[in-house]
């Protein structure tokens, strides 16, 4: 008897937390040298023909992570900025308490940062750019921006979060 007690609620367990992992957030942070993707977009219309990799059009793209995702989680990770000594911190928060809206008040937020060293995280860092959106079952993609001039060259450094990747309720709810 005691084992059939036992077998059931570690397959309650089980099935509890089962949505918990299989729902993900993905996001990757990237960097543009604008002055070489003006460029790659001019042979491009002349002549039509595409840069053969994303470096010749100015595009450096680092690898995806998958932030955890949770009440008052943060994920922060830091890339090298091309050709520099710069670092490039990413953040992304998750909290219940934030952003009151139509569907509730989760809410997931979004930084990054460069400068010289790596920061604790983007969010509370000098000269960042950060974005919150509300964190419901229709937040399907979340990109942020910002422009850097370094040695007399424009970049523009972003992530983006691709949120559908979550597994949804037949009711729609996000699990």
């Amino acid at each position: 008897m005691k084992n059939i007690v036992l077998a059931s609620l570690v397959v309650l367990f089980a099935v509890a937390i089962t949505p918990a992992q299989t729902r993900k957030d993905v996001c990757h942070v990237y960097v543009v040298d604008v002055e070489l993707a003006r460029k790659a977009a001019e042979r491009f219309q002349a002549t039509g023909d595409a840069p053969r990799d994303a470096k010749a059009s100015g595009l450096t793209t680092f690898p995806q992570f998958n932030p955890t995702i949770g009440e008052e989680e943060l994920t922060t990770k830091t890339y090298p900025f091309p050709g520099s000594r710069l670092i490039i911190t990413a953040s992304v928060y998750y909290t219940d308490e934030s952003m009151a809206s139509a569907d509730g008040a989760d809410s997931m937020q979004v930084a990054i940062a460069v400068a010289p060293t790596a920061q604790r995280d983007a969010l509370s860092a000098e000269d960042n750019a950060v974005s919150e959106v509300t964190d419901n079952v229709h937040l399907d993609t979340v990109r942020l921006k910002k422009f850097l001039k370094l040695n007399g060259r424009l970049y523009l450094v972003g992530m983006e979060c691709r949120c559908k990747e979550r597994s949804k309720s037949p009711g729609g709810e996000k699990q």
